[in-house]
């Protein structure tokens, strides 16, 4: 071995030596604060100023190329204003919390239930959904996993609907009836078929064949 290669190889033993038996001698203190004073960054939903007045899983589908295609699973939600007291539907794909819908209740011929045929866990109606980011009139399908969170929705949804109207038509607010907000949050979770089971029992949405 030459004189520079056993040189080369002493230094790197040094080294390695070295970096074995290397202290760190940072304050572990101090890390902490420095790890503390990360700024922590706050989701931005668009839901801060309002109340989740409704919450309940479902699954949303929406008619496309003369069937019904499926929006996604998630919580079904009506949220109230506090400024504006109008409530709007929400709904995000609970995997992602992507938007599939998102809408004001109006007066009918919009946003008026219709029971599916053949299906006693579902309901249709017609919306100006705004959840793809433009205005459309759009026609839904949400259907749920028993008869009770049917009939909860059922009632909560056209409730809803009469307060927005009385709040257009200018009532004080000692004449609306206000429902009392709830615990609101969205979770991503996986898909669970057992819980999901009734929900999809008949094989989509295809029920109905998209008549009102």
């Amino acid at each position: 071995m030459s004189d520079q290669q056993a040189t080369g190889a002493a230094a790197a033993t040094t080294e390695e030596v070295a970096a074995k038996h290397d202290v760190d001698y940072t304050d572990p203190e101090e890390k902490k604060e420095a790890q503390a004073e990360l700024p922590t960054v706050q989701k931005v939903t668009g839901e801060e100023q309002e109340e989740c007045i409704f919450r309940v899983r479902a699954k949303l589908y929406r008619w496309r190329d003369e069937q019904w295609k499926e929006r996604g699973t998630g919580n079904a939600k009506l949220l109230r204003n506090k400024e504006t007291k109008r409530i709007r539907f929400v709904m995000r794909q609970e995997k992602t919390l992507k938007p599939v819908a998102n809408f004001i209740l109006q007066d009918a011929p919009v946003c008026e239930l219709i029971p599916m045929k053949n299906n006693d866990k579902a309901f249709l109606w017609t919306a100006n959904d705004f959840s793809d980011g433009e205005a459309a009139l759009e026609k839904f399908c949400c259907r749920f996993q028993n008869l009770e969170n049917t009939e909860l929705f059922k009632k909560a949804f056209e409730d809803a609907r009469k307060f927005n109207t009385d709040a257009r038509a200018g009532k004080p607010d000692s004449e609306l009836v206000f429902a009392p907000a709830i615990e609101d949050h969205e979770e991503v979770v996986a898909d669970d078929p057992e819980k999901n089971k009734t929900a999809d029992a008949d094989g989509g949405a295809d029920d109905g064949e998209g008549d009102e």
